[in-house]
């Protein structure tokens, strides 16, 4: 049961990448006074987590309505994945989370919390690709109410390191920050490249 918590709650915060996303953070709430900021970090979380836990209370109607077979949905998700990884790694352009219009408007609006914050950049297409992979693999024998116990435990680590947050940017440094994230980006590659294997071994059985 540990190991099947374990196995969805440390991929979904390495692709919700609070620390990564800390000074995006920062710079659209730099001016709002810090009562607010630990609201709008609370309002994101919030609203990220019922977006990934609709998705895992209905995902398996989405895929079945949509005829989707899992191992087609771990290949792509994997390449998510990998994309996600390059993105921490600085290889490719991080913008495919939310373009540069979005963030500019973002700034000069009160709706911050919902977008970006909360989709795309925390309930983006990585985290709502991996909460229905677990949904649909049934061979890991992950439950619904575990399944909502790991999206909720992530969500409030980011809303930890969110509402902390100019303490942990003393305390990381840019340097620091930039370590933490391409680390997090070297799990996220095996682990990307862990679900493309498992999706060749169900196709090629």
């Amino acid at each position: 049961m540990i190991q099947s918590f374990l196995g969805l709650f440390v991929p979904l915060l390495i692709i919700m990448d609070p620390v990564g996303n800390l000074p995006l953070f920062l710079a659209m709430t730099q001016e709002l006074e810090r009562a607010v900021q630990v609201r709008v970090a609370a309002l994101a979380c919030s609203i990220a987590g019922i977006i990934l836990l609709v998705f895992g209370l209905f995902g398996e109607a989405i895929l079945s309505f949509l005829h989707i077979s899992l191992p087609a949905f771990q290949l792509a998700g994997g390449f998510i994945f990998f994309i996600y990884a390059l993105q921490m790694f600085q290889l490719i352009s991080p913008n495919l989370k939310s373009s540069p219009e979005e963030e500019a408007e973002s700034l000069r609006k009160t709706h911050i919390a919902l977008v970006p914050l909360a989709t795309p950049l925390l309930a983006g297409p990585g985290a709502i690709t991996l909460v229905l992979m677990w949904q649909q693999d049934t061979s890991r024998h992950l439950p619904l109410w575990l399944l909502a116990c790991a999206v909720l435990t992530a969500c409030t680590s980011v809303f930890a390191v969110f509402a902390l947050a100019p303490w942990v940017r003393q305390a990381l440094g840019v340097t620091g920050i930039g370590v933490v994230t391409r680390l997090t980006g070297l799990l996220l590659a095996v682990i990307a490249m862990q679900f493309v294997i498992d999706g060749l071994t169900r196709v090629l059985r």
